[in-house]
């Protein structure tokens, strides 16, 4: 079954329920789940890396993902593309950022939040607060991607802060 040229985002995340692949929505996507204007192109997972290759082979089987070679598949960070979108698959059991502060999948996964929409029939998972906003502090080569990362960390701070105070 050949996909639509675009990323379907609530269509994947059905998909990779029902297959039961353990990850997180990260990036631009999860920070928008807590009110955020969506302003990306790209969609990022961290995905468990016992279930990287389940993802991998749902976005090739389902979307018609172009990807890079099975070969390649065992490395942390894998990039498809499914039409113009790019959906990126990360997938060490473990990161540190540039404040030396280590994420450890099976841990923040343990403290992600569960966001459903009954409406869409979906269920999925992303990392908390504090940890969306430590995973946004990752060295950007890129000034515009820094950029967009500092914007996302200080809308977090400040939902984190009204939080606290409501």
């Amino acid at each position: 079954m050949k996909a639509s040229p675009d990323f379907d985002l609530i269509r994947f995340l059905k998909a990779a329920a029902a297959r039961r692949i353990r990850f997180l929505l990260i990036g631009r996507w999860a920070v928008a789940q807590h009110g955020a204007p969506v302003v990306t192109a790209d969609y990022d997972f961290w995905v468990d890396p016992g279930h990287r290759q389940r993802f991998l082979e749902l976005l090739a089987d389902t979307f018609d993902a172009e990807l890079p070679p099975r070969e390649r598949w065992q490395q942390p960070l894998i990039s498809a593309y499914v039409g113009p979108d790019k959906v990126d698959c990360f997938s060490p059991r473990r990161l540190v950022n540039e404040e030396g502060q280590e994420l450890v999948f099976k841990e923040v996964y343990a403290r992600s939040r569960r966001k459903r929409d009954a409406a869409a029939g979906l269920a999925f998972r992303i990392p908390s607060i504090d940890d969306l906003i430590a995973l946004k502090k990752f060295t950007q080569g890129d000034p515009m991607k820094r950029a967009r990362n500092l914007e996302d960390i200080r809308y977090l701070l400040t939902l984190k802060g009204d939080q606290s105070h409501g």
